[in-house]
């Protein structure tokens, strides 16, 4: 359990907060490159770590991302024209630039001073990897992290994003969890193909593993080891990465993914998922089972980044389902894993919680964040991870080991497992 005040210092992402200044100090994954609007289109509004923003492209394309408030008398810049360069608040037409930098002031005298002393608040922004990136922190941007999926061709990468209705670290906790893939994933009756998959029979014949929590400069790498047989261990290495990332093992010869969990307000955050093949363009089937939601990515309301089975509507549970075929009835492992988040609440009550050997991954994501931010904080030390990106080159892995050798002791898992020095990509 936590104290109130950890609860508070973990959940609260907004500017003064602990944790919102951690998480200033990195770029923020905002949303995917096709929700872009075009340029001199309608502006497109982003809430993100507490803030209300628009965003736009101007006349030669380049994207602004500012605050939705003109700095004027605060009227919304989401109702504004994107025109000539910049966009123009329809209260008394005061222009600004991607910069924030005001272009015009119509309602004050010719050769007034102050056009060139206002601005909006406006925050850095590149594209990578099929996502918009913004540094909404202090000073010069650091460097982008250098994720694998940035440096591939478009054509090997499909992000989506989508809505979550709890806290950042709620929804995040999940995927720390494995101990919950035994069940909450499970089906009542497997048939040959569920058995031949890796996770599938491993996770079912052992619901208790143990656990190593293995810490990086970035993060941890949560490592739990399922008995295959009296000489063999079945080990997953789940990644976390400073401040709101991880990464999963795919089923042998799926695409490699990472996923970013980011706060919207905090009690809803967004969720982007990057999947990804290395070595070769996505294949047409495994891209619509994407688009679709059948796996790894979340199914939405077609146009929207809202989920199809949500809170709202029980999640879509299928009762009969339950009983036959699907441990929960709800279609989905993404639905699954957002319905145990959200119906704990927007923000859970950690002082209530009774936590065991299983929650290790869980507890040490959370003392990891409050640590960073405490330092961030207190003394102005930034995270490691934030200045080197190097060390976000790293892949989830997993294997089968003989049962007496440690995760840590296999060359093969770390080679995987830890960053791995490479040439940056192209920023």
């Amino acid at each position: 359990m936590l104290s109130k005040e950890n609860n508070d210092l973990l959940t609260r992402t907004g500017p003064g907060t602990p944790i919102g200044r951690l998480m200033r100090s990195f770029w923020t994954p905002a949303m995917t490159e096709r929700e872009l609007p075009p340029a001199d289109e309608p502006p497109v509004r982003l809430r993100l770590l507490g803030e209300a923003l628009v965003v736009f492209r101007d006349s030669q394309g380049r994207i602004g991302v500012m605050d939705e408030h003109c700095p004027h008398r605060g009227a919304s810049l989401f109702f504004g024209r994107n025109e000539e360069g910049g966009i123009r608040c329809v209260y008394h037409g005061w222009k600004f630039d991607v910069n924030g930098q005001c272009m015009e002031l119509p309602t004050e005298p010719a050769g007034s001073p102050m056009c060139a002393k206002m601005r909006a608040r406006a925050y850095p922004s590149r594209v990578a990897g099929g996502v918009l990136w913004v540094y909404m922190g202090e000073g010069e941007a650091p460097p982008l992290p250098d994720f694998e999926w940035l440096g591939l061709p478009s054509s090997h990468v499909y992000v989506s994003r989508w809505e979550q209705d709890c806290n950042y670290a709620q929804a995040m906790e999940g995927e720390l969890d494995s101990a919950h893939v035994g069940f909450l994933h499970r089906l009542v009756k497997r048939n040959d193909e569920d058995d031949q998959k890796l996770t599938g029979r491993f996770f079912t014949n052992d619901t208790a593993p143990v656990w190593k929590v293995l810490p990086t400069p970035s993060g941890f790498m949560a490592c739990n080891g399922r008995r295959v047989d009296a000489e063999r261990r079945y080990w997953r290495l789940n990644q976390f990465l400073l401040p709101f990332y991880t990464m999963i093992p795919p089923h042998p010869n799926d695409a490699q993914l990472v996923r970013m969990w980011v706060p919207m307000t905090d009690e809803r955050c967004w969720v982007l998922c990057a999947t990804f093949r290395p070595d070769r363009p996505l294949g047409e089937d495994e891209l619509a089972a994407w688009i679709n939601g059948d796996n790894s990515h979340r199914r939405v309301v077609p146009g929207t980044t809202l989920p199809t089975e949500r809170l709202d509507n029980d999640y879509l549970i299928d009762r009969a389902l339950q009983k036959t075929h699907s441990f929960t009835g709800i279609a989905g492992v993404r639905a699954q894993d957002a319905m145990v988040a959200e119906t704990a609440g927007p923000i859970a009550d950690r002082t209530r919680e009774h936590l065991g050997s299983s929650d290790r991954a869980v507890v040490a994501m959370r003392r990891a964040l409050i640590d960073a931010a405490s330092a961030c904080a207190e003394r102005g030390v930034r995270p490691e991870g934030s200045t080197a990106p190097h060390l976000y080159r790293v892949r989830a892995t997993q294997t089968v080991l003989p049962h007496d050798l440690d995760p840590e002791q296999s060359d093969e898992l770390m080679a995987t497992a830890r960053p791995r020095e490479v040439s940056p990509v192209a920023k």
